[in-house]
């Protein structure tokens, strides 16, 4: 039920103009009902005096009042012809004073008074009505409204009044046809006035905006290139105008969306190309990093091994070189006995197959001559930093690197530095196991060298230790080999460079480095 009082706009318009028709409808009726009786009230009070004048002339005319039968005739048919005439009385001054009733139309009735210009008003006020020789006054019989109409008559000496009782308000059929026909034609024009706002309403309202409310059910879909059509200059036009500038800035909005949308992919796109190329480029420098580690891993061991072998060549090669010597002299002294020279030849054989095992093993920790070419000290930093970068963000080291600029090459092996820097970095890393801070710094030394430090934050070597720290086998960590300084050490004497402790700092380890530039020194 709320729902279907739930009116729209259209149908609202049309019953407020109804409604205020209507109230229009019933205002004219009533007002129309009122002048027509007042109209109709107008003619029958001119007909009443009309007809009372003609009764009271054709009396005076033909002097009746010496007829008195020939008056009743007269006044009766008045009455007849006359509904609205209840009763008609005629009076004539007698010769002593005062009026006598000559005839009336009701015998028996209350005589209707003569009224002249000394009458007094009555309550009902109606004596306000001038006409020359008439008088009029509205009274009440029997709770109906009547008018008295009395005129005087003068003829010959005798005088009198003829005096009428008319209905004022009867029962009128054309009032009730006119009024009819004025509600009809009311009617009818507030059906066609309803229908005219209907068709306008429908035509200037109802259409525009539901091309507007299409519009904009169409753009709600996302269609941004709907426009409302702009019918007529009006609000509807205006509000449809808008709507389309609200569209074109829409469209315009959405087109920059889209080709936002498009640099986004663009950049997505080349963000996804850079990322898997930095992790290509990550792989190999993981795996640069990956073989370094090994070669390093090799040197330490090769150092390992030459360090034994020589280690045993010297402890085995006395004893040997004794052996020998008495073999020979007891070759020479048992010259003839042929079982003891075949016993000495087997204890020489022997002794050079021991000799010959020392001198192989020997040969095969000694590392191959590389050959030494112009090298660039800070590129070799910058890749070593880069292949490292994952190991120090995972333990917490920040690394930093002050490198020089215009640093002249220096004469030596790629590898052999990349061993250098990456074995002091890995000290350094293992030095500071909760993190702390690492720093590479390159510059100018005197007669074109060039110096690099490598500096930890870490807890540094323990005083009194730092003249072994470039022995073999000598370590502070519980895990390491010791040979690590002694290769770093062997690598830059073979560049005929110099590497040195820095005993001044009292927290850290400070690693000073000093390559020659220009010529090569062989190891």
């Amino acid at each position: 039920m709320h729902k279907f009082l739930r009116l729209n706009l259209q149908w609202r318009v049309l019953a407020l103009a109804a409604g205020a028709m209507t109230l229009i409808l019933v205002l004219s009726a009533h007002l129309h009902q009122i002048i027509t009786r007042t109209l109709i009230d107008d003619v029958r009070y001119s007909s009443a005096v009309s007809q009372t004048v003609a009764i009271a002339e054709r009396t005076a005319a033909l002097n009746l009042f010496a007829d008195h039968r020939a008056l009743e005739r007269d006044i009766r048919l008045v009455a007849t012809s006359q509904p609205d005439f209840v009763q008609i009385d005629v009076y004539q001054h007698a010769p002593l004073g005062g009026l006598v009733l000559l005839a009336t139309t009701v015998p028996g009735a209350p005589p209707v008074p003569a009224l002249d210009g000394t009458t007094g008003d009555n309550a009902l006020g109606e004596m306000d009505r001038s006409v020359p020789g008439v008088v009029t006054m509205e009274v009440v019989r029997g709770g109906t409204r009547h008018w008295v109409v009395s005129v005087a008559i003068g003829e010959r000496g005798a005088t009198g009044y003829v005096t009428a009782l008319v209905r004022k308000n009867p029962y009128s059929p054309i009032s009730r046809v006119v009024q009819l026909q004025h509600s009809l034609v009311l009617m009818g024009a507030l059906a066609a006035c309803v229908c005219c706002l209907y068709l306008l309403f429908e035509h200037s309202f109802r259409r525009p905006a539901k091309a507007i409310v299409d519009a904009m059910a169409q753009a709600r879909g996302g269609s941004f290139a709907v426009r409302a059509p702009v019918r007529r200059p009006d609000e509807l036009g205006e509000i449809a105008r808008d709507f389309n500038l609200l569209m074109e800035d829409l469209s315009a909005r959405d087109f920059e969306r889209e080709e936002l949308l498009r640099r986004i992919e663009g950049f997505n796109e080349t963000l996804r190309q850079e990322v898997a190329q930095a992790t290509a480029d990550l792989r190999v420098a993981d795996e640069a990093l990956l073989q370094s580690q090994q070669r390093l891993g090799r040197s330490e061991r090769l150092a390992a091994m030459g360090q034994v072998a020589a280690t045993i060549a010297h402890e085995i090669g006395t004893p040997l070189n004794s052996i020998s010597g008495h073999v020979g002299l007891l070759a020479r002294g048992l010259a003839d006995d042929a079982e003891a020279q075949r016993r000495v030849r087997i204890i020489n054989h022997q002794l050079e197959s021991i000799v010959g095992s020392v001198r192989a093993l020997l040969r095969r920790t000694h590392k191959a001559y590389v050959p030494f070419e112009p090298i660039d000290v800070n590129g070799v930093i910058v890749e070593l930093l880069r292949l490292v970068s994952p190991t120090l963000d995972a333990r917490g080291i920040v690394a930093r690197a002050e490198l020089a600029d215009f640093l002249p090459p220096v004469l030596a092996s790629r590898d052999g530095l990349q061993q250098v820097f990456l074995n002091l970095v890995n000290n350094s890393m293992d030095a500071m196991s909760a993190g702390g801070q690492l720093l590479i710094a390159t510059r100018r030394g005197p007669n074109g060298s060039t110096e690099v430090v490598v500096e930890d934050t870490g807890p540094g070597i323990p005083a009194g230790a730092s003249d072994r720290v470039f022995e073999p086998m000598w370590t502070t960590k519980a895990t390491g080999s010791g040979f690590g300084l002694a290769i770093v050490r062997d690598i830059i004497a073979a560049c005929g460079g110099q590497i040195e402790y820095d005993e001044s700092l009292t927290t850290g380890a400070r690693f000073r480095v000093r390559l020659p530039g220009g010529v090569i020194h062989a190891a």
